[in-house]
């Protein structure tokens, strides 16, 4: 049975981070079978954001296509303060009227709204932004559906936008060496749209809960 968030408790998580002993956590994913890998991606930002801030207490970030949450929850249990949108196309199991009721938690808050009428409607600038495997589903449609397709144009606007309102860094997970994307997609896609982009470190590989390994960077903003 496939499941969406893994049996583990936010105290096991941070004395991981802190002690960096990670036996409970490799003993927990070890049993576990979910669809979206989310922790790895959530601690390599962490990390990452504490190696180059000393602190993650406080640093505002938008986590765009936040799905099930796992991300942007586990950010703000480590003291972020995490808005997660998404707009909930699939929703085949119900993630996104719980995720209503979790914007009681500290740290958290959900809204179920497409990226260009949050943007258009919420002015604030952020410290970091998530776009995790979402970018390339802006030319598709939401789940290679068609659906909420954008326009070269849009995709264009949405990215200036995101640059202009980040003030530390972009994380960026894309598409690598995946059935119906070229060798390098991920930057290329930047390069279609963006006629300048900030300075790009590559954080390594991930894997999609499709099995496919995905790129991972961070593109930086100061």
């Amino acid at each position: 049975m496939t499941t969406y968030l893994p049996e583990l408790s936010i105290s096991d998580l941070v004395h991981a981070f802190e002690s960096r002993d990670w036996s409970v956590l490799d003993a927990c994913l070890g049993r576990q079978d979910y669809e979206r890998l989310g922790l790895d991606r959530a601690l390599r930002i962490a990390s990452d954001l504490f190696a180059r801030h000393g602190s993650l207490r406080g640093l505002r970030i938008l986590d765009v296509g936040c799905n099930n949450g796992l991300v942007a929850k586990t950010l703000a249990a480590l003291g972020c303060s995490v808005a997660g949108i998404d707009n909930g196309d699939v929703d085949g199991q119900g993630l996104y009227s719980d995720l209503h009721r979790q914007t009681q938690f500290a740290g958290f808050e959900f809204h179920r709204k497409d990226l260009s009428e949050f943007l258009a409607t919420d002015p604030r600038s952020w410290d970091c932004i998530l776009l995790l495997s979402v970018t390339h589903h802006w030319e598709s449609g939401y789940a290679m559906s068609g659906e909420r397709r954008y326009s070269d144009d849009d995709i264009r606007q949405l990215l200036s936008t995101l640059f202009r309102r980040t003030r530390l860094s972009i994380y960026y997970e894309c598409p690598r060496k995946e059935p119906g994307f070229d060798e390098g997609f991920g930057v290329n896609f930047l390069l279609r749209y963006c006629s300048q982009l900030p300075p790009m470190r590559a954080l390594g590989h991930t894997i999609g809960p499709n099995g496919y390994p995905r790129e991972f960077w961070a593109l930086d903003m100061e």
